[in-house]
């Protein structure tokens, strides 16, 4: 019976993890730019990591809406509409653990974000910091992430980034607790320095509400009350620049494996594609040091069109 049941239930995680797993064709098309990610669990199976992608152009009928919100006199949500034809959406989160049940706070937290902007485009015409305000909220209040986390006193935080791709190279994002994003220069053959003041975090989703919500009053908090997200900027995607998202998993502070072995394996894969480059920096890290934690990575790199 026992064998039975642990059967079913390592199933049921590898399908949980089959659905988590964005496939190949949701990757945004965007020109000037390839893109490739990969998740490894800890367990092999499922972990508490989250990629997903927002392809405006494949999954939005854009034309559709924006003819709808010129009918409605919207004519600023029409414009933001159309900018969304030159950009993908990238979210990379790191559900705290990972195990089962953290799983199934990924794909909460999955579903949450994509309902989510199915409102964003109706009402607004793109995807606002008001998004992760609202998925903020949900973690903090929600008994049930609560308890799949341990209990009712258990903490349900994510570390997470989400950012937006143009074919210009920009990349605009908002983090929550995350890793910074690292960019490989081909010119310089590392790893440039990034101004703080365009790496602006806040805490972890989940961890505290934020100090406007509507009922504040309700959650006194001894860690204080969360400030409205704002959106760092960096312009610096060059030829043959690359970008990357990843968890902590990849340069865990408790292995051997930091930004410059990172900065090495980048560099002897920089002239292949974004999948060539994933995969050479996972083998790298799998190699050098046996893994404490699941592993997600998303490549981006920047080719200028001739």
């Amino acid at each position: 019976m026992t064998s039975n049941l642990d059967r079913e239930l390592r199933v049921g995680a590898q399908y949980l993890s089959q659905c988590l797993t964005p496939e190949s064709g949701a990757i945004p098309r965007i020109k000037n730019v390839d893109i490739y990610g990969d998740n490894i669990p800890l367990n092999g199976i499922a972990g508490g990591d989250l990629i997903t992608y927002v392809s405006f152009l494949d999954r939005y009928d854009l034309d559709g809406r924006i003819a709808r919100a010129m009918e409605q006199g919207r004519a600023e949500a029409a414009e933001r509409l159309s900018h969304l034809k030159n950009k993908g959406g990238i979210m990379v989160a790191d559900v705290a653990g990972h195990e089962f049940a953290d799983s199934l706070r990924a794909l909460m937290l999955h579903q949450i974000f994509h309902t989510s902007i199915l409102y964003e485009l109706d009402l607004h015409g793109e995807l606002s910091t008001r998004l992760f305000e609202q998925i903020n909220t949900r973690f903090f209040k929600s008994r049930t992430l609560h308890k799949l986390a341990g209990g009712l006193d258990a903490s349900s935080f994510v570390t997470l980034i989400y950012g937006e791709i143009e074919v210009s190279g920009r990349f605009r994002f908002i983090s929550a607790g995350h890793p910074p994003p690292l960019i490989f220069s081909r010119a310089y053959d590392r790893f440039v320095e990034i101004s703080p003041d365009r790496l602006i975090s806040y805490p972890p989703i989940g961890v505290q509400i934020g100090k406007d919500d509507a009922d504040v009053k309700l959650f006194p908090s001894v860690l204080g009350y969360k400030e409205q997200y704002a959106t760092n900027e960096l312009n610096l995607l060059g030829q043959g620049d690359i970008l990357l998202l990843f968890t902590d998993g990849l340069t865990d502070p408790f292995s051997p494996y930091g930004q410059g072995q990172l900065e090495r394996a980048v560099s002897r894969a920089k002239d292949g594609t974004a999948e060539e480059i994933c995969k050479e920096i996972i083998a790298d890290r799998n190699a050098s040091f046996q893994p404490s934690d699941d592993i997600s990575l998303v490549v981006i790199k920047y080719q200028c069109s001739d």
